[in-house]
């Protein structure tokens, strides 16, 4: 991080900063070029860890990727607008979280608590997923012990 007078600390704000965004992008590596899917997730924190959980399709690239390296990168941001400052410059009022981690698939009440988990993030407080549910997903589990988070204007 090159401003690091930007930067995100203290783990609440950076709570409230995930809490505010809708899309998680999740960053594999495909043979040296990175490859990003954005999807929609929930998560938790354990241990000062970000734990984000997804789903989708069984199948497709990013399946595959998954299959060869564990290791993925994570993004989420909340852009509240464009400001023009006092010198006349334009610059976006923005929130970001970045961090390294690994995703592996995950099964049974430990897949129903994920997809709870995204049920919640995504607005749906009172949805609970069922096992039928869960057999016709893929659900992920993406474990994040390093990350930073900035933000323009506080």
């Amino acid at each position: 991080m090159r401003k690091f007078n930007r930067e995100i600390k203290d783990l609440n704000e950076i709570t409230e900063l995930i809490d505010g965004c809708d899309t998680l992008r999740v960053g594999f590596n495909d043979e040296g070029c990175p490859y990003i899917v954005p999807l929609s997730f929930g998560y938790e924190v354990i241990d000062g860890a970000f734990v984000f959980y997804v789903h989708g399709a069984k199948a497709g690239r990013r399946h595959e990727l998954a299959a060869k390296s564990e290791l993925v990168c994570v993004e989420a941001d909340v852009c509240k607008g464009f400001v023009t400052l006092p010198s006349g410059d334009q610059t976006a009022d923005y929130r970001s979280f970045i961090g390294k981690g690994t995703i592996e698939s995950i099964t049974g009440d430990e897949a129903v608590h994920a997809l709870t988990a995204l049920c919640r993030h995504c607005g749906f407080d009172t949805m609970h997923c069922t096992q039928a549910v869960v057999n016709a997903t893929c659900v992920e589990k993406i474990t994040v012990k390093e990350f930073t988070a900035k933000q323009r204007f506080k």
